[in-house]
């Protein structure tokens, strides 16, 4: 039976949404505190001793979730003291033993959320005991959200999933402080407590985040879920310190006013911060750069490589626009033993056990869709930010090959063969090998008619994080070359550009767009190796699963009319695929059928079919080889869609 967290679900269920503006009624944000899209992060560097601290052999070997609460009270910045003792708080937990030579673990109890106290301020194996009761620390059947101390009472809310696991109700849990002790054998849970919103567009969840102010005020944070896409908006309550526990005191933002009604968290005008994660921290930060001001930070649209902060004046902002500050590497470090399954999600900061001047940050690491086979994959990660000194400004990338390798071309410049309309180009980046803190950030395509030019912009991209850049032009451009110049060539410090492919879209004398080429695939089975599909330049992809039915799916990545489709098998008679289905969805849930194919022989196979309108085509093969080969692997060369002669 799989132990996969069901949190995964709930918590990673997002998708890219254009961000909502926030309520002119708030306060200004100063110049000083409002990053520019061309300003570099503050610089950001691993620690590696927090994360070690939670790389255990025995009982409490992985979790998600981890909020950190002072239990003295005291949560402002590098607060805690070696005496001061500390709560973490976590969700789905993994407790067994773990094999000190390869991290693999035998797993003997899994519950939804257990604790461990840390005694002190810095990160010690022997002063940090950790909670993992048969029933979970607080209870179970319910994850755990951010908490607070308070007098002699840890508070802190978890929720209760339904059967699509969103939130259908939130607890209010309390936990005595005994000698400054949790005593977890005396925790109180009141049930449904009203801090929840589910209508038939938006679910509202507060208390992914709690920020003590110095107003006198406890804010509270939850986000907005939108149910049909997914993405994630912040928004905000607050209540009085002494009534925290009274949930009829605490007021929620509308946008212009703090309201006793919880529903008008719904309203876009209280939207504070777009794209956000299901956890995250609002942060007063007492010196450096933004001395004076709030930090945010989450991981930009709940399950990506993306920590981000945004600064805002208040506790309620308004915040800057987001600033991506680190990559987490992990999705790519550990790609080939998920079969890319892995990715990132939960930012959040710890400032009671931060420094001065420098922010501690966690992230959690996942894999997708099945069981992590090491503890290296479940285990929560810690970075520092440093408030002072702002990342280090890459040098201009060398023009020499390393640069760009372009096929059909040389260096940076591609050249055409003569004066062409050119609507549009197509970068290929380093990430599509797995490396995506490659991936080129900022750069600009130029356009001359010679090669000596003069050479003019005719596009320029900012903040790039994808594995494949694909634009068209506003107007098409007559030229026979195009220039890549690269301002930023990595997500970090790295200062060597790394473009795999420099292509661009010519007019119709030009061959007919291959629309999967370098798309994203997906399969059921050696995931690792489906892009091999897209990629003209790799080689077969090969499934011996031995499943009775095998797929495969392309994303095209937005909706595309299609009418013809290649498939290239594995060149050998008895080889070459037999029966398979094309299918086509719009969301990769539900799929409808657009051709069958039965009885092939040959080593290509090219069908025209009705034109028909999607985002997502799969491949579905039935019968991979000829009866009598006795091993049914599936082997595919290529699957290459084509535009119908309307669109094209």
């Amino acid at each position: 039976m799989t132990t996969v967290s069901r949190r995964t679900f709930l918590r990673t269920n997002a998708a890219l949404a254009t961000g909502l503006s926030v309520s002119a009624a708030l306060p200004a944000l100063s110049a000083k505190a409002s990053p520019s899209p061309a300003d570099r992060p503050l610089r950001a560097t691993p620690a590696d001793e927090w994360t070690r601290l939670f790389d255990r052999r025995s009982g409490w070997i992985g979790a998600d979730g981890i909020y950190s609460v002072p239990l003295d009270g005291r949560d402002g910045l590098a607060s805690a003291t070696p005496g001061s003792r500390t709560a973490f708080i976590f969700s789905d937990t993994r407790i067994g033993t773990v094999d000190p030579r390869d991290l693999t673990y035998r797993q003997s109890g899994f519950i939804n959320n257990s604790s461990a106290v840390l005694v002190g301020n810095r990160p010690d194996p022997g002063r940090t005991t950790f909670v993992i009761p048969e029933n979970g620390a607080f209870g179970n059947g319910f994850w755990m959200n951010d908490g607070i101390a308070i007098g002699d009472t840890l508070y802190a809310t978890g929720f209760a999933p339904d059967a699509n696991w969103n939130a259908a109700r939130v607890d209010l849990i309390a936990v005595p402080l005994t000698g400054g002790v949790p005593d977890y054998t005396a925790v109180r849970r009141t049930e449904d407590v009203g801090l929840l919103v589910r209508d038939g567009s938006y679910i509202v969840m507060f208390g992914v985040g709690i920020t003590p102010a110095a107003d006198g005020y406890v804010y509270v944070y939850g986000y907005r879920n939108t149910l049909a896409d997914g993405h994630k908006d912040l928004v905000a309550a607050r209540v009085r310190r002494e009534e925290f526990a009274d949930i009829a005191a605490w007021r929620f933002w509308s946008g212009t006013t703090w309201s006793p009604d919880i529903t008008v968290s719904v309203r876009d005008a209280a939207v504070l911060h777009p794209d956000v994660s299901t956890e995250l921290s609002v942060t007063p930060i007492p010196t450096g750069r933004y001395a004076g001001k709030y930090l945010l930070v989450y991981l930009r649209n709940v399950n990506s490589t993306g920590l981000e902060y945004a600064v805002g004046s208040s506790p309620i902002g308004p915040f800057s626009a987001g600033v991506r500050f680190y990559n987490c590497p992990e999705p790519y470090v550990y790609e080939a033993q998920t079969e890319g399954g892995t990715y990132c999600y939960n930012a959040k900061a710890h400032p009671s056990l931060s420094e001065d001047g420098r922010l501690l940050i966690s992230y959690n690491v996942n894999r997708l869709g099945a069981d992590p086979l090491t503890t290296e994959i479940y285990r929560p990660r810690f970075v520092w930010l440093d408030l002072h000194r702002l990342a280090d400004r890459p040098a201009a990338p060398r023009a020499t090959t390393d640069v760009a390798v372009v096929r059909d071309g040389t260096g940076g410049v591609l050249d055409l063969g003569w004066l062409r309309t050119v609507s549009g180009y197509r970068l290929k980046h380093a990430g599509y090998d797995g490396q995506t803190a490659f991936n080129t950030r900022d750069f600009t395509v130029e356009a001359a008619q010679r090669a000596t030019g003069p050479w003019r912009a005719v596009d320029v991209v900012k903040g790039n994080i994808e594995n494949l850049t694909e634009r068209r032009f506003a107007s098409p451009v007559t030229a026979r070359y195009l220039r890549l110049s690269v301002q930023r060539p990595t997500q970090s410090d790295d200062t060597t550009a790394r473009i795999l492919e420099f292509a661009a879209f010519a007019d119709a004398g030009s061959v007919v767009p291959d629309l999967a080429r370098y798309r994203p695939a997906i399969a059921d089975a050696v995931n690792s190796t489906a892009h091999y599909v897209t990629d003209p330049a790799e080689d077969l992809w090969v499934n011996a699963s031995g499943h009775a039915v095998t797929w495969l799916s392309v994303d095209l990545g937005t909706d595309r009319t299609i009418g013809r489709y290649v498939v290239e098998h594995a060149g050998e008679p008895d080889l070459n695929t037999r029966d398979f289905l094309l299918q086509s969805s719009d969301n990769d849930k539900l799929w409808t059928t657009r051709d069958t194919v039965t009885g092939n022989t040959a080593a290509t196979t090219e069908r025209t079919v009705s034109p028909f309108t999607a985002r997502y085509v799969r491949l579905v093969i039935t019968r991979p080889v000829a009866d009598d080969v006795p091993a049914k692997t599936t082997r595919l060369r290529a699957l290459k869609i084509y535009p119908s002669v309307e669109e094209f």
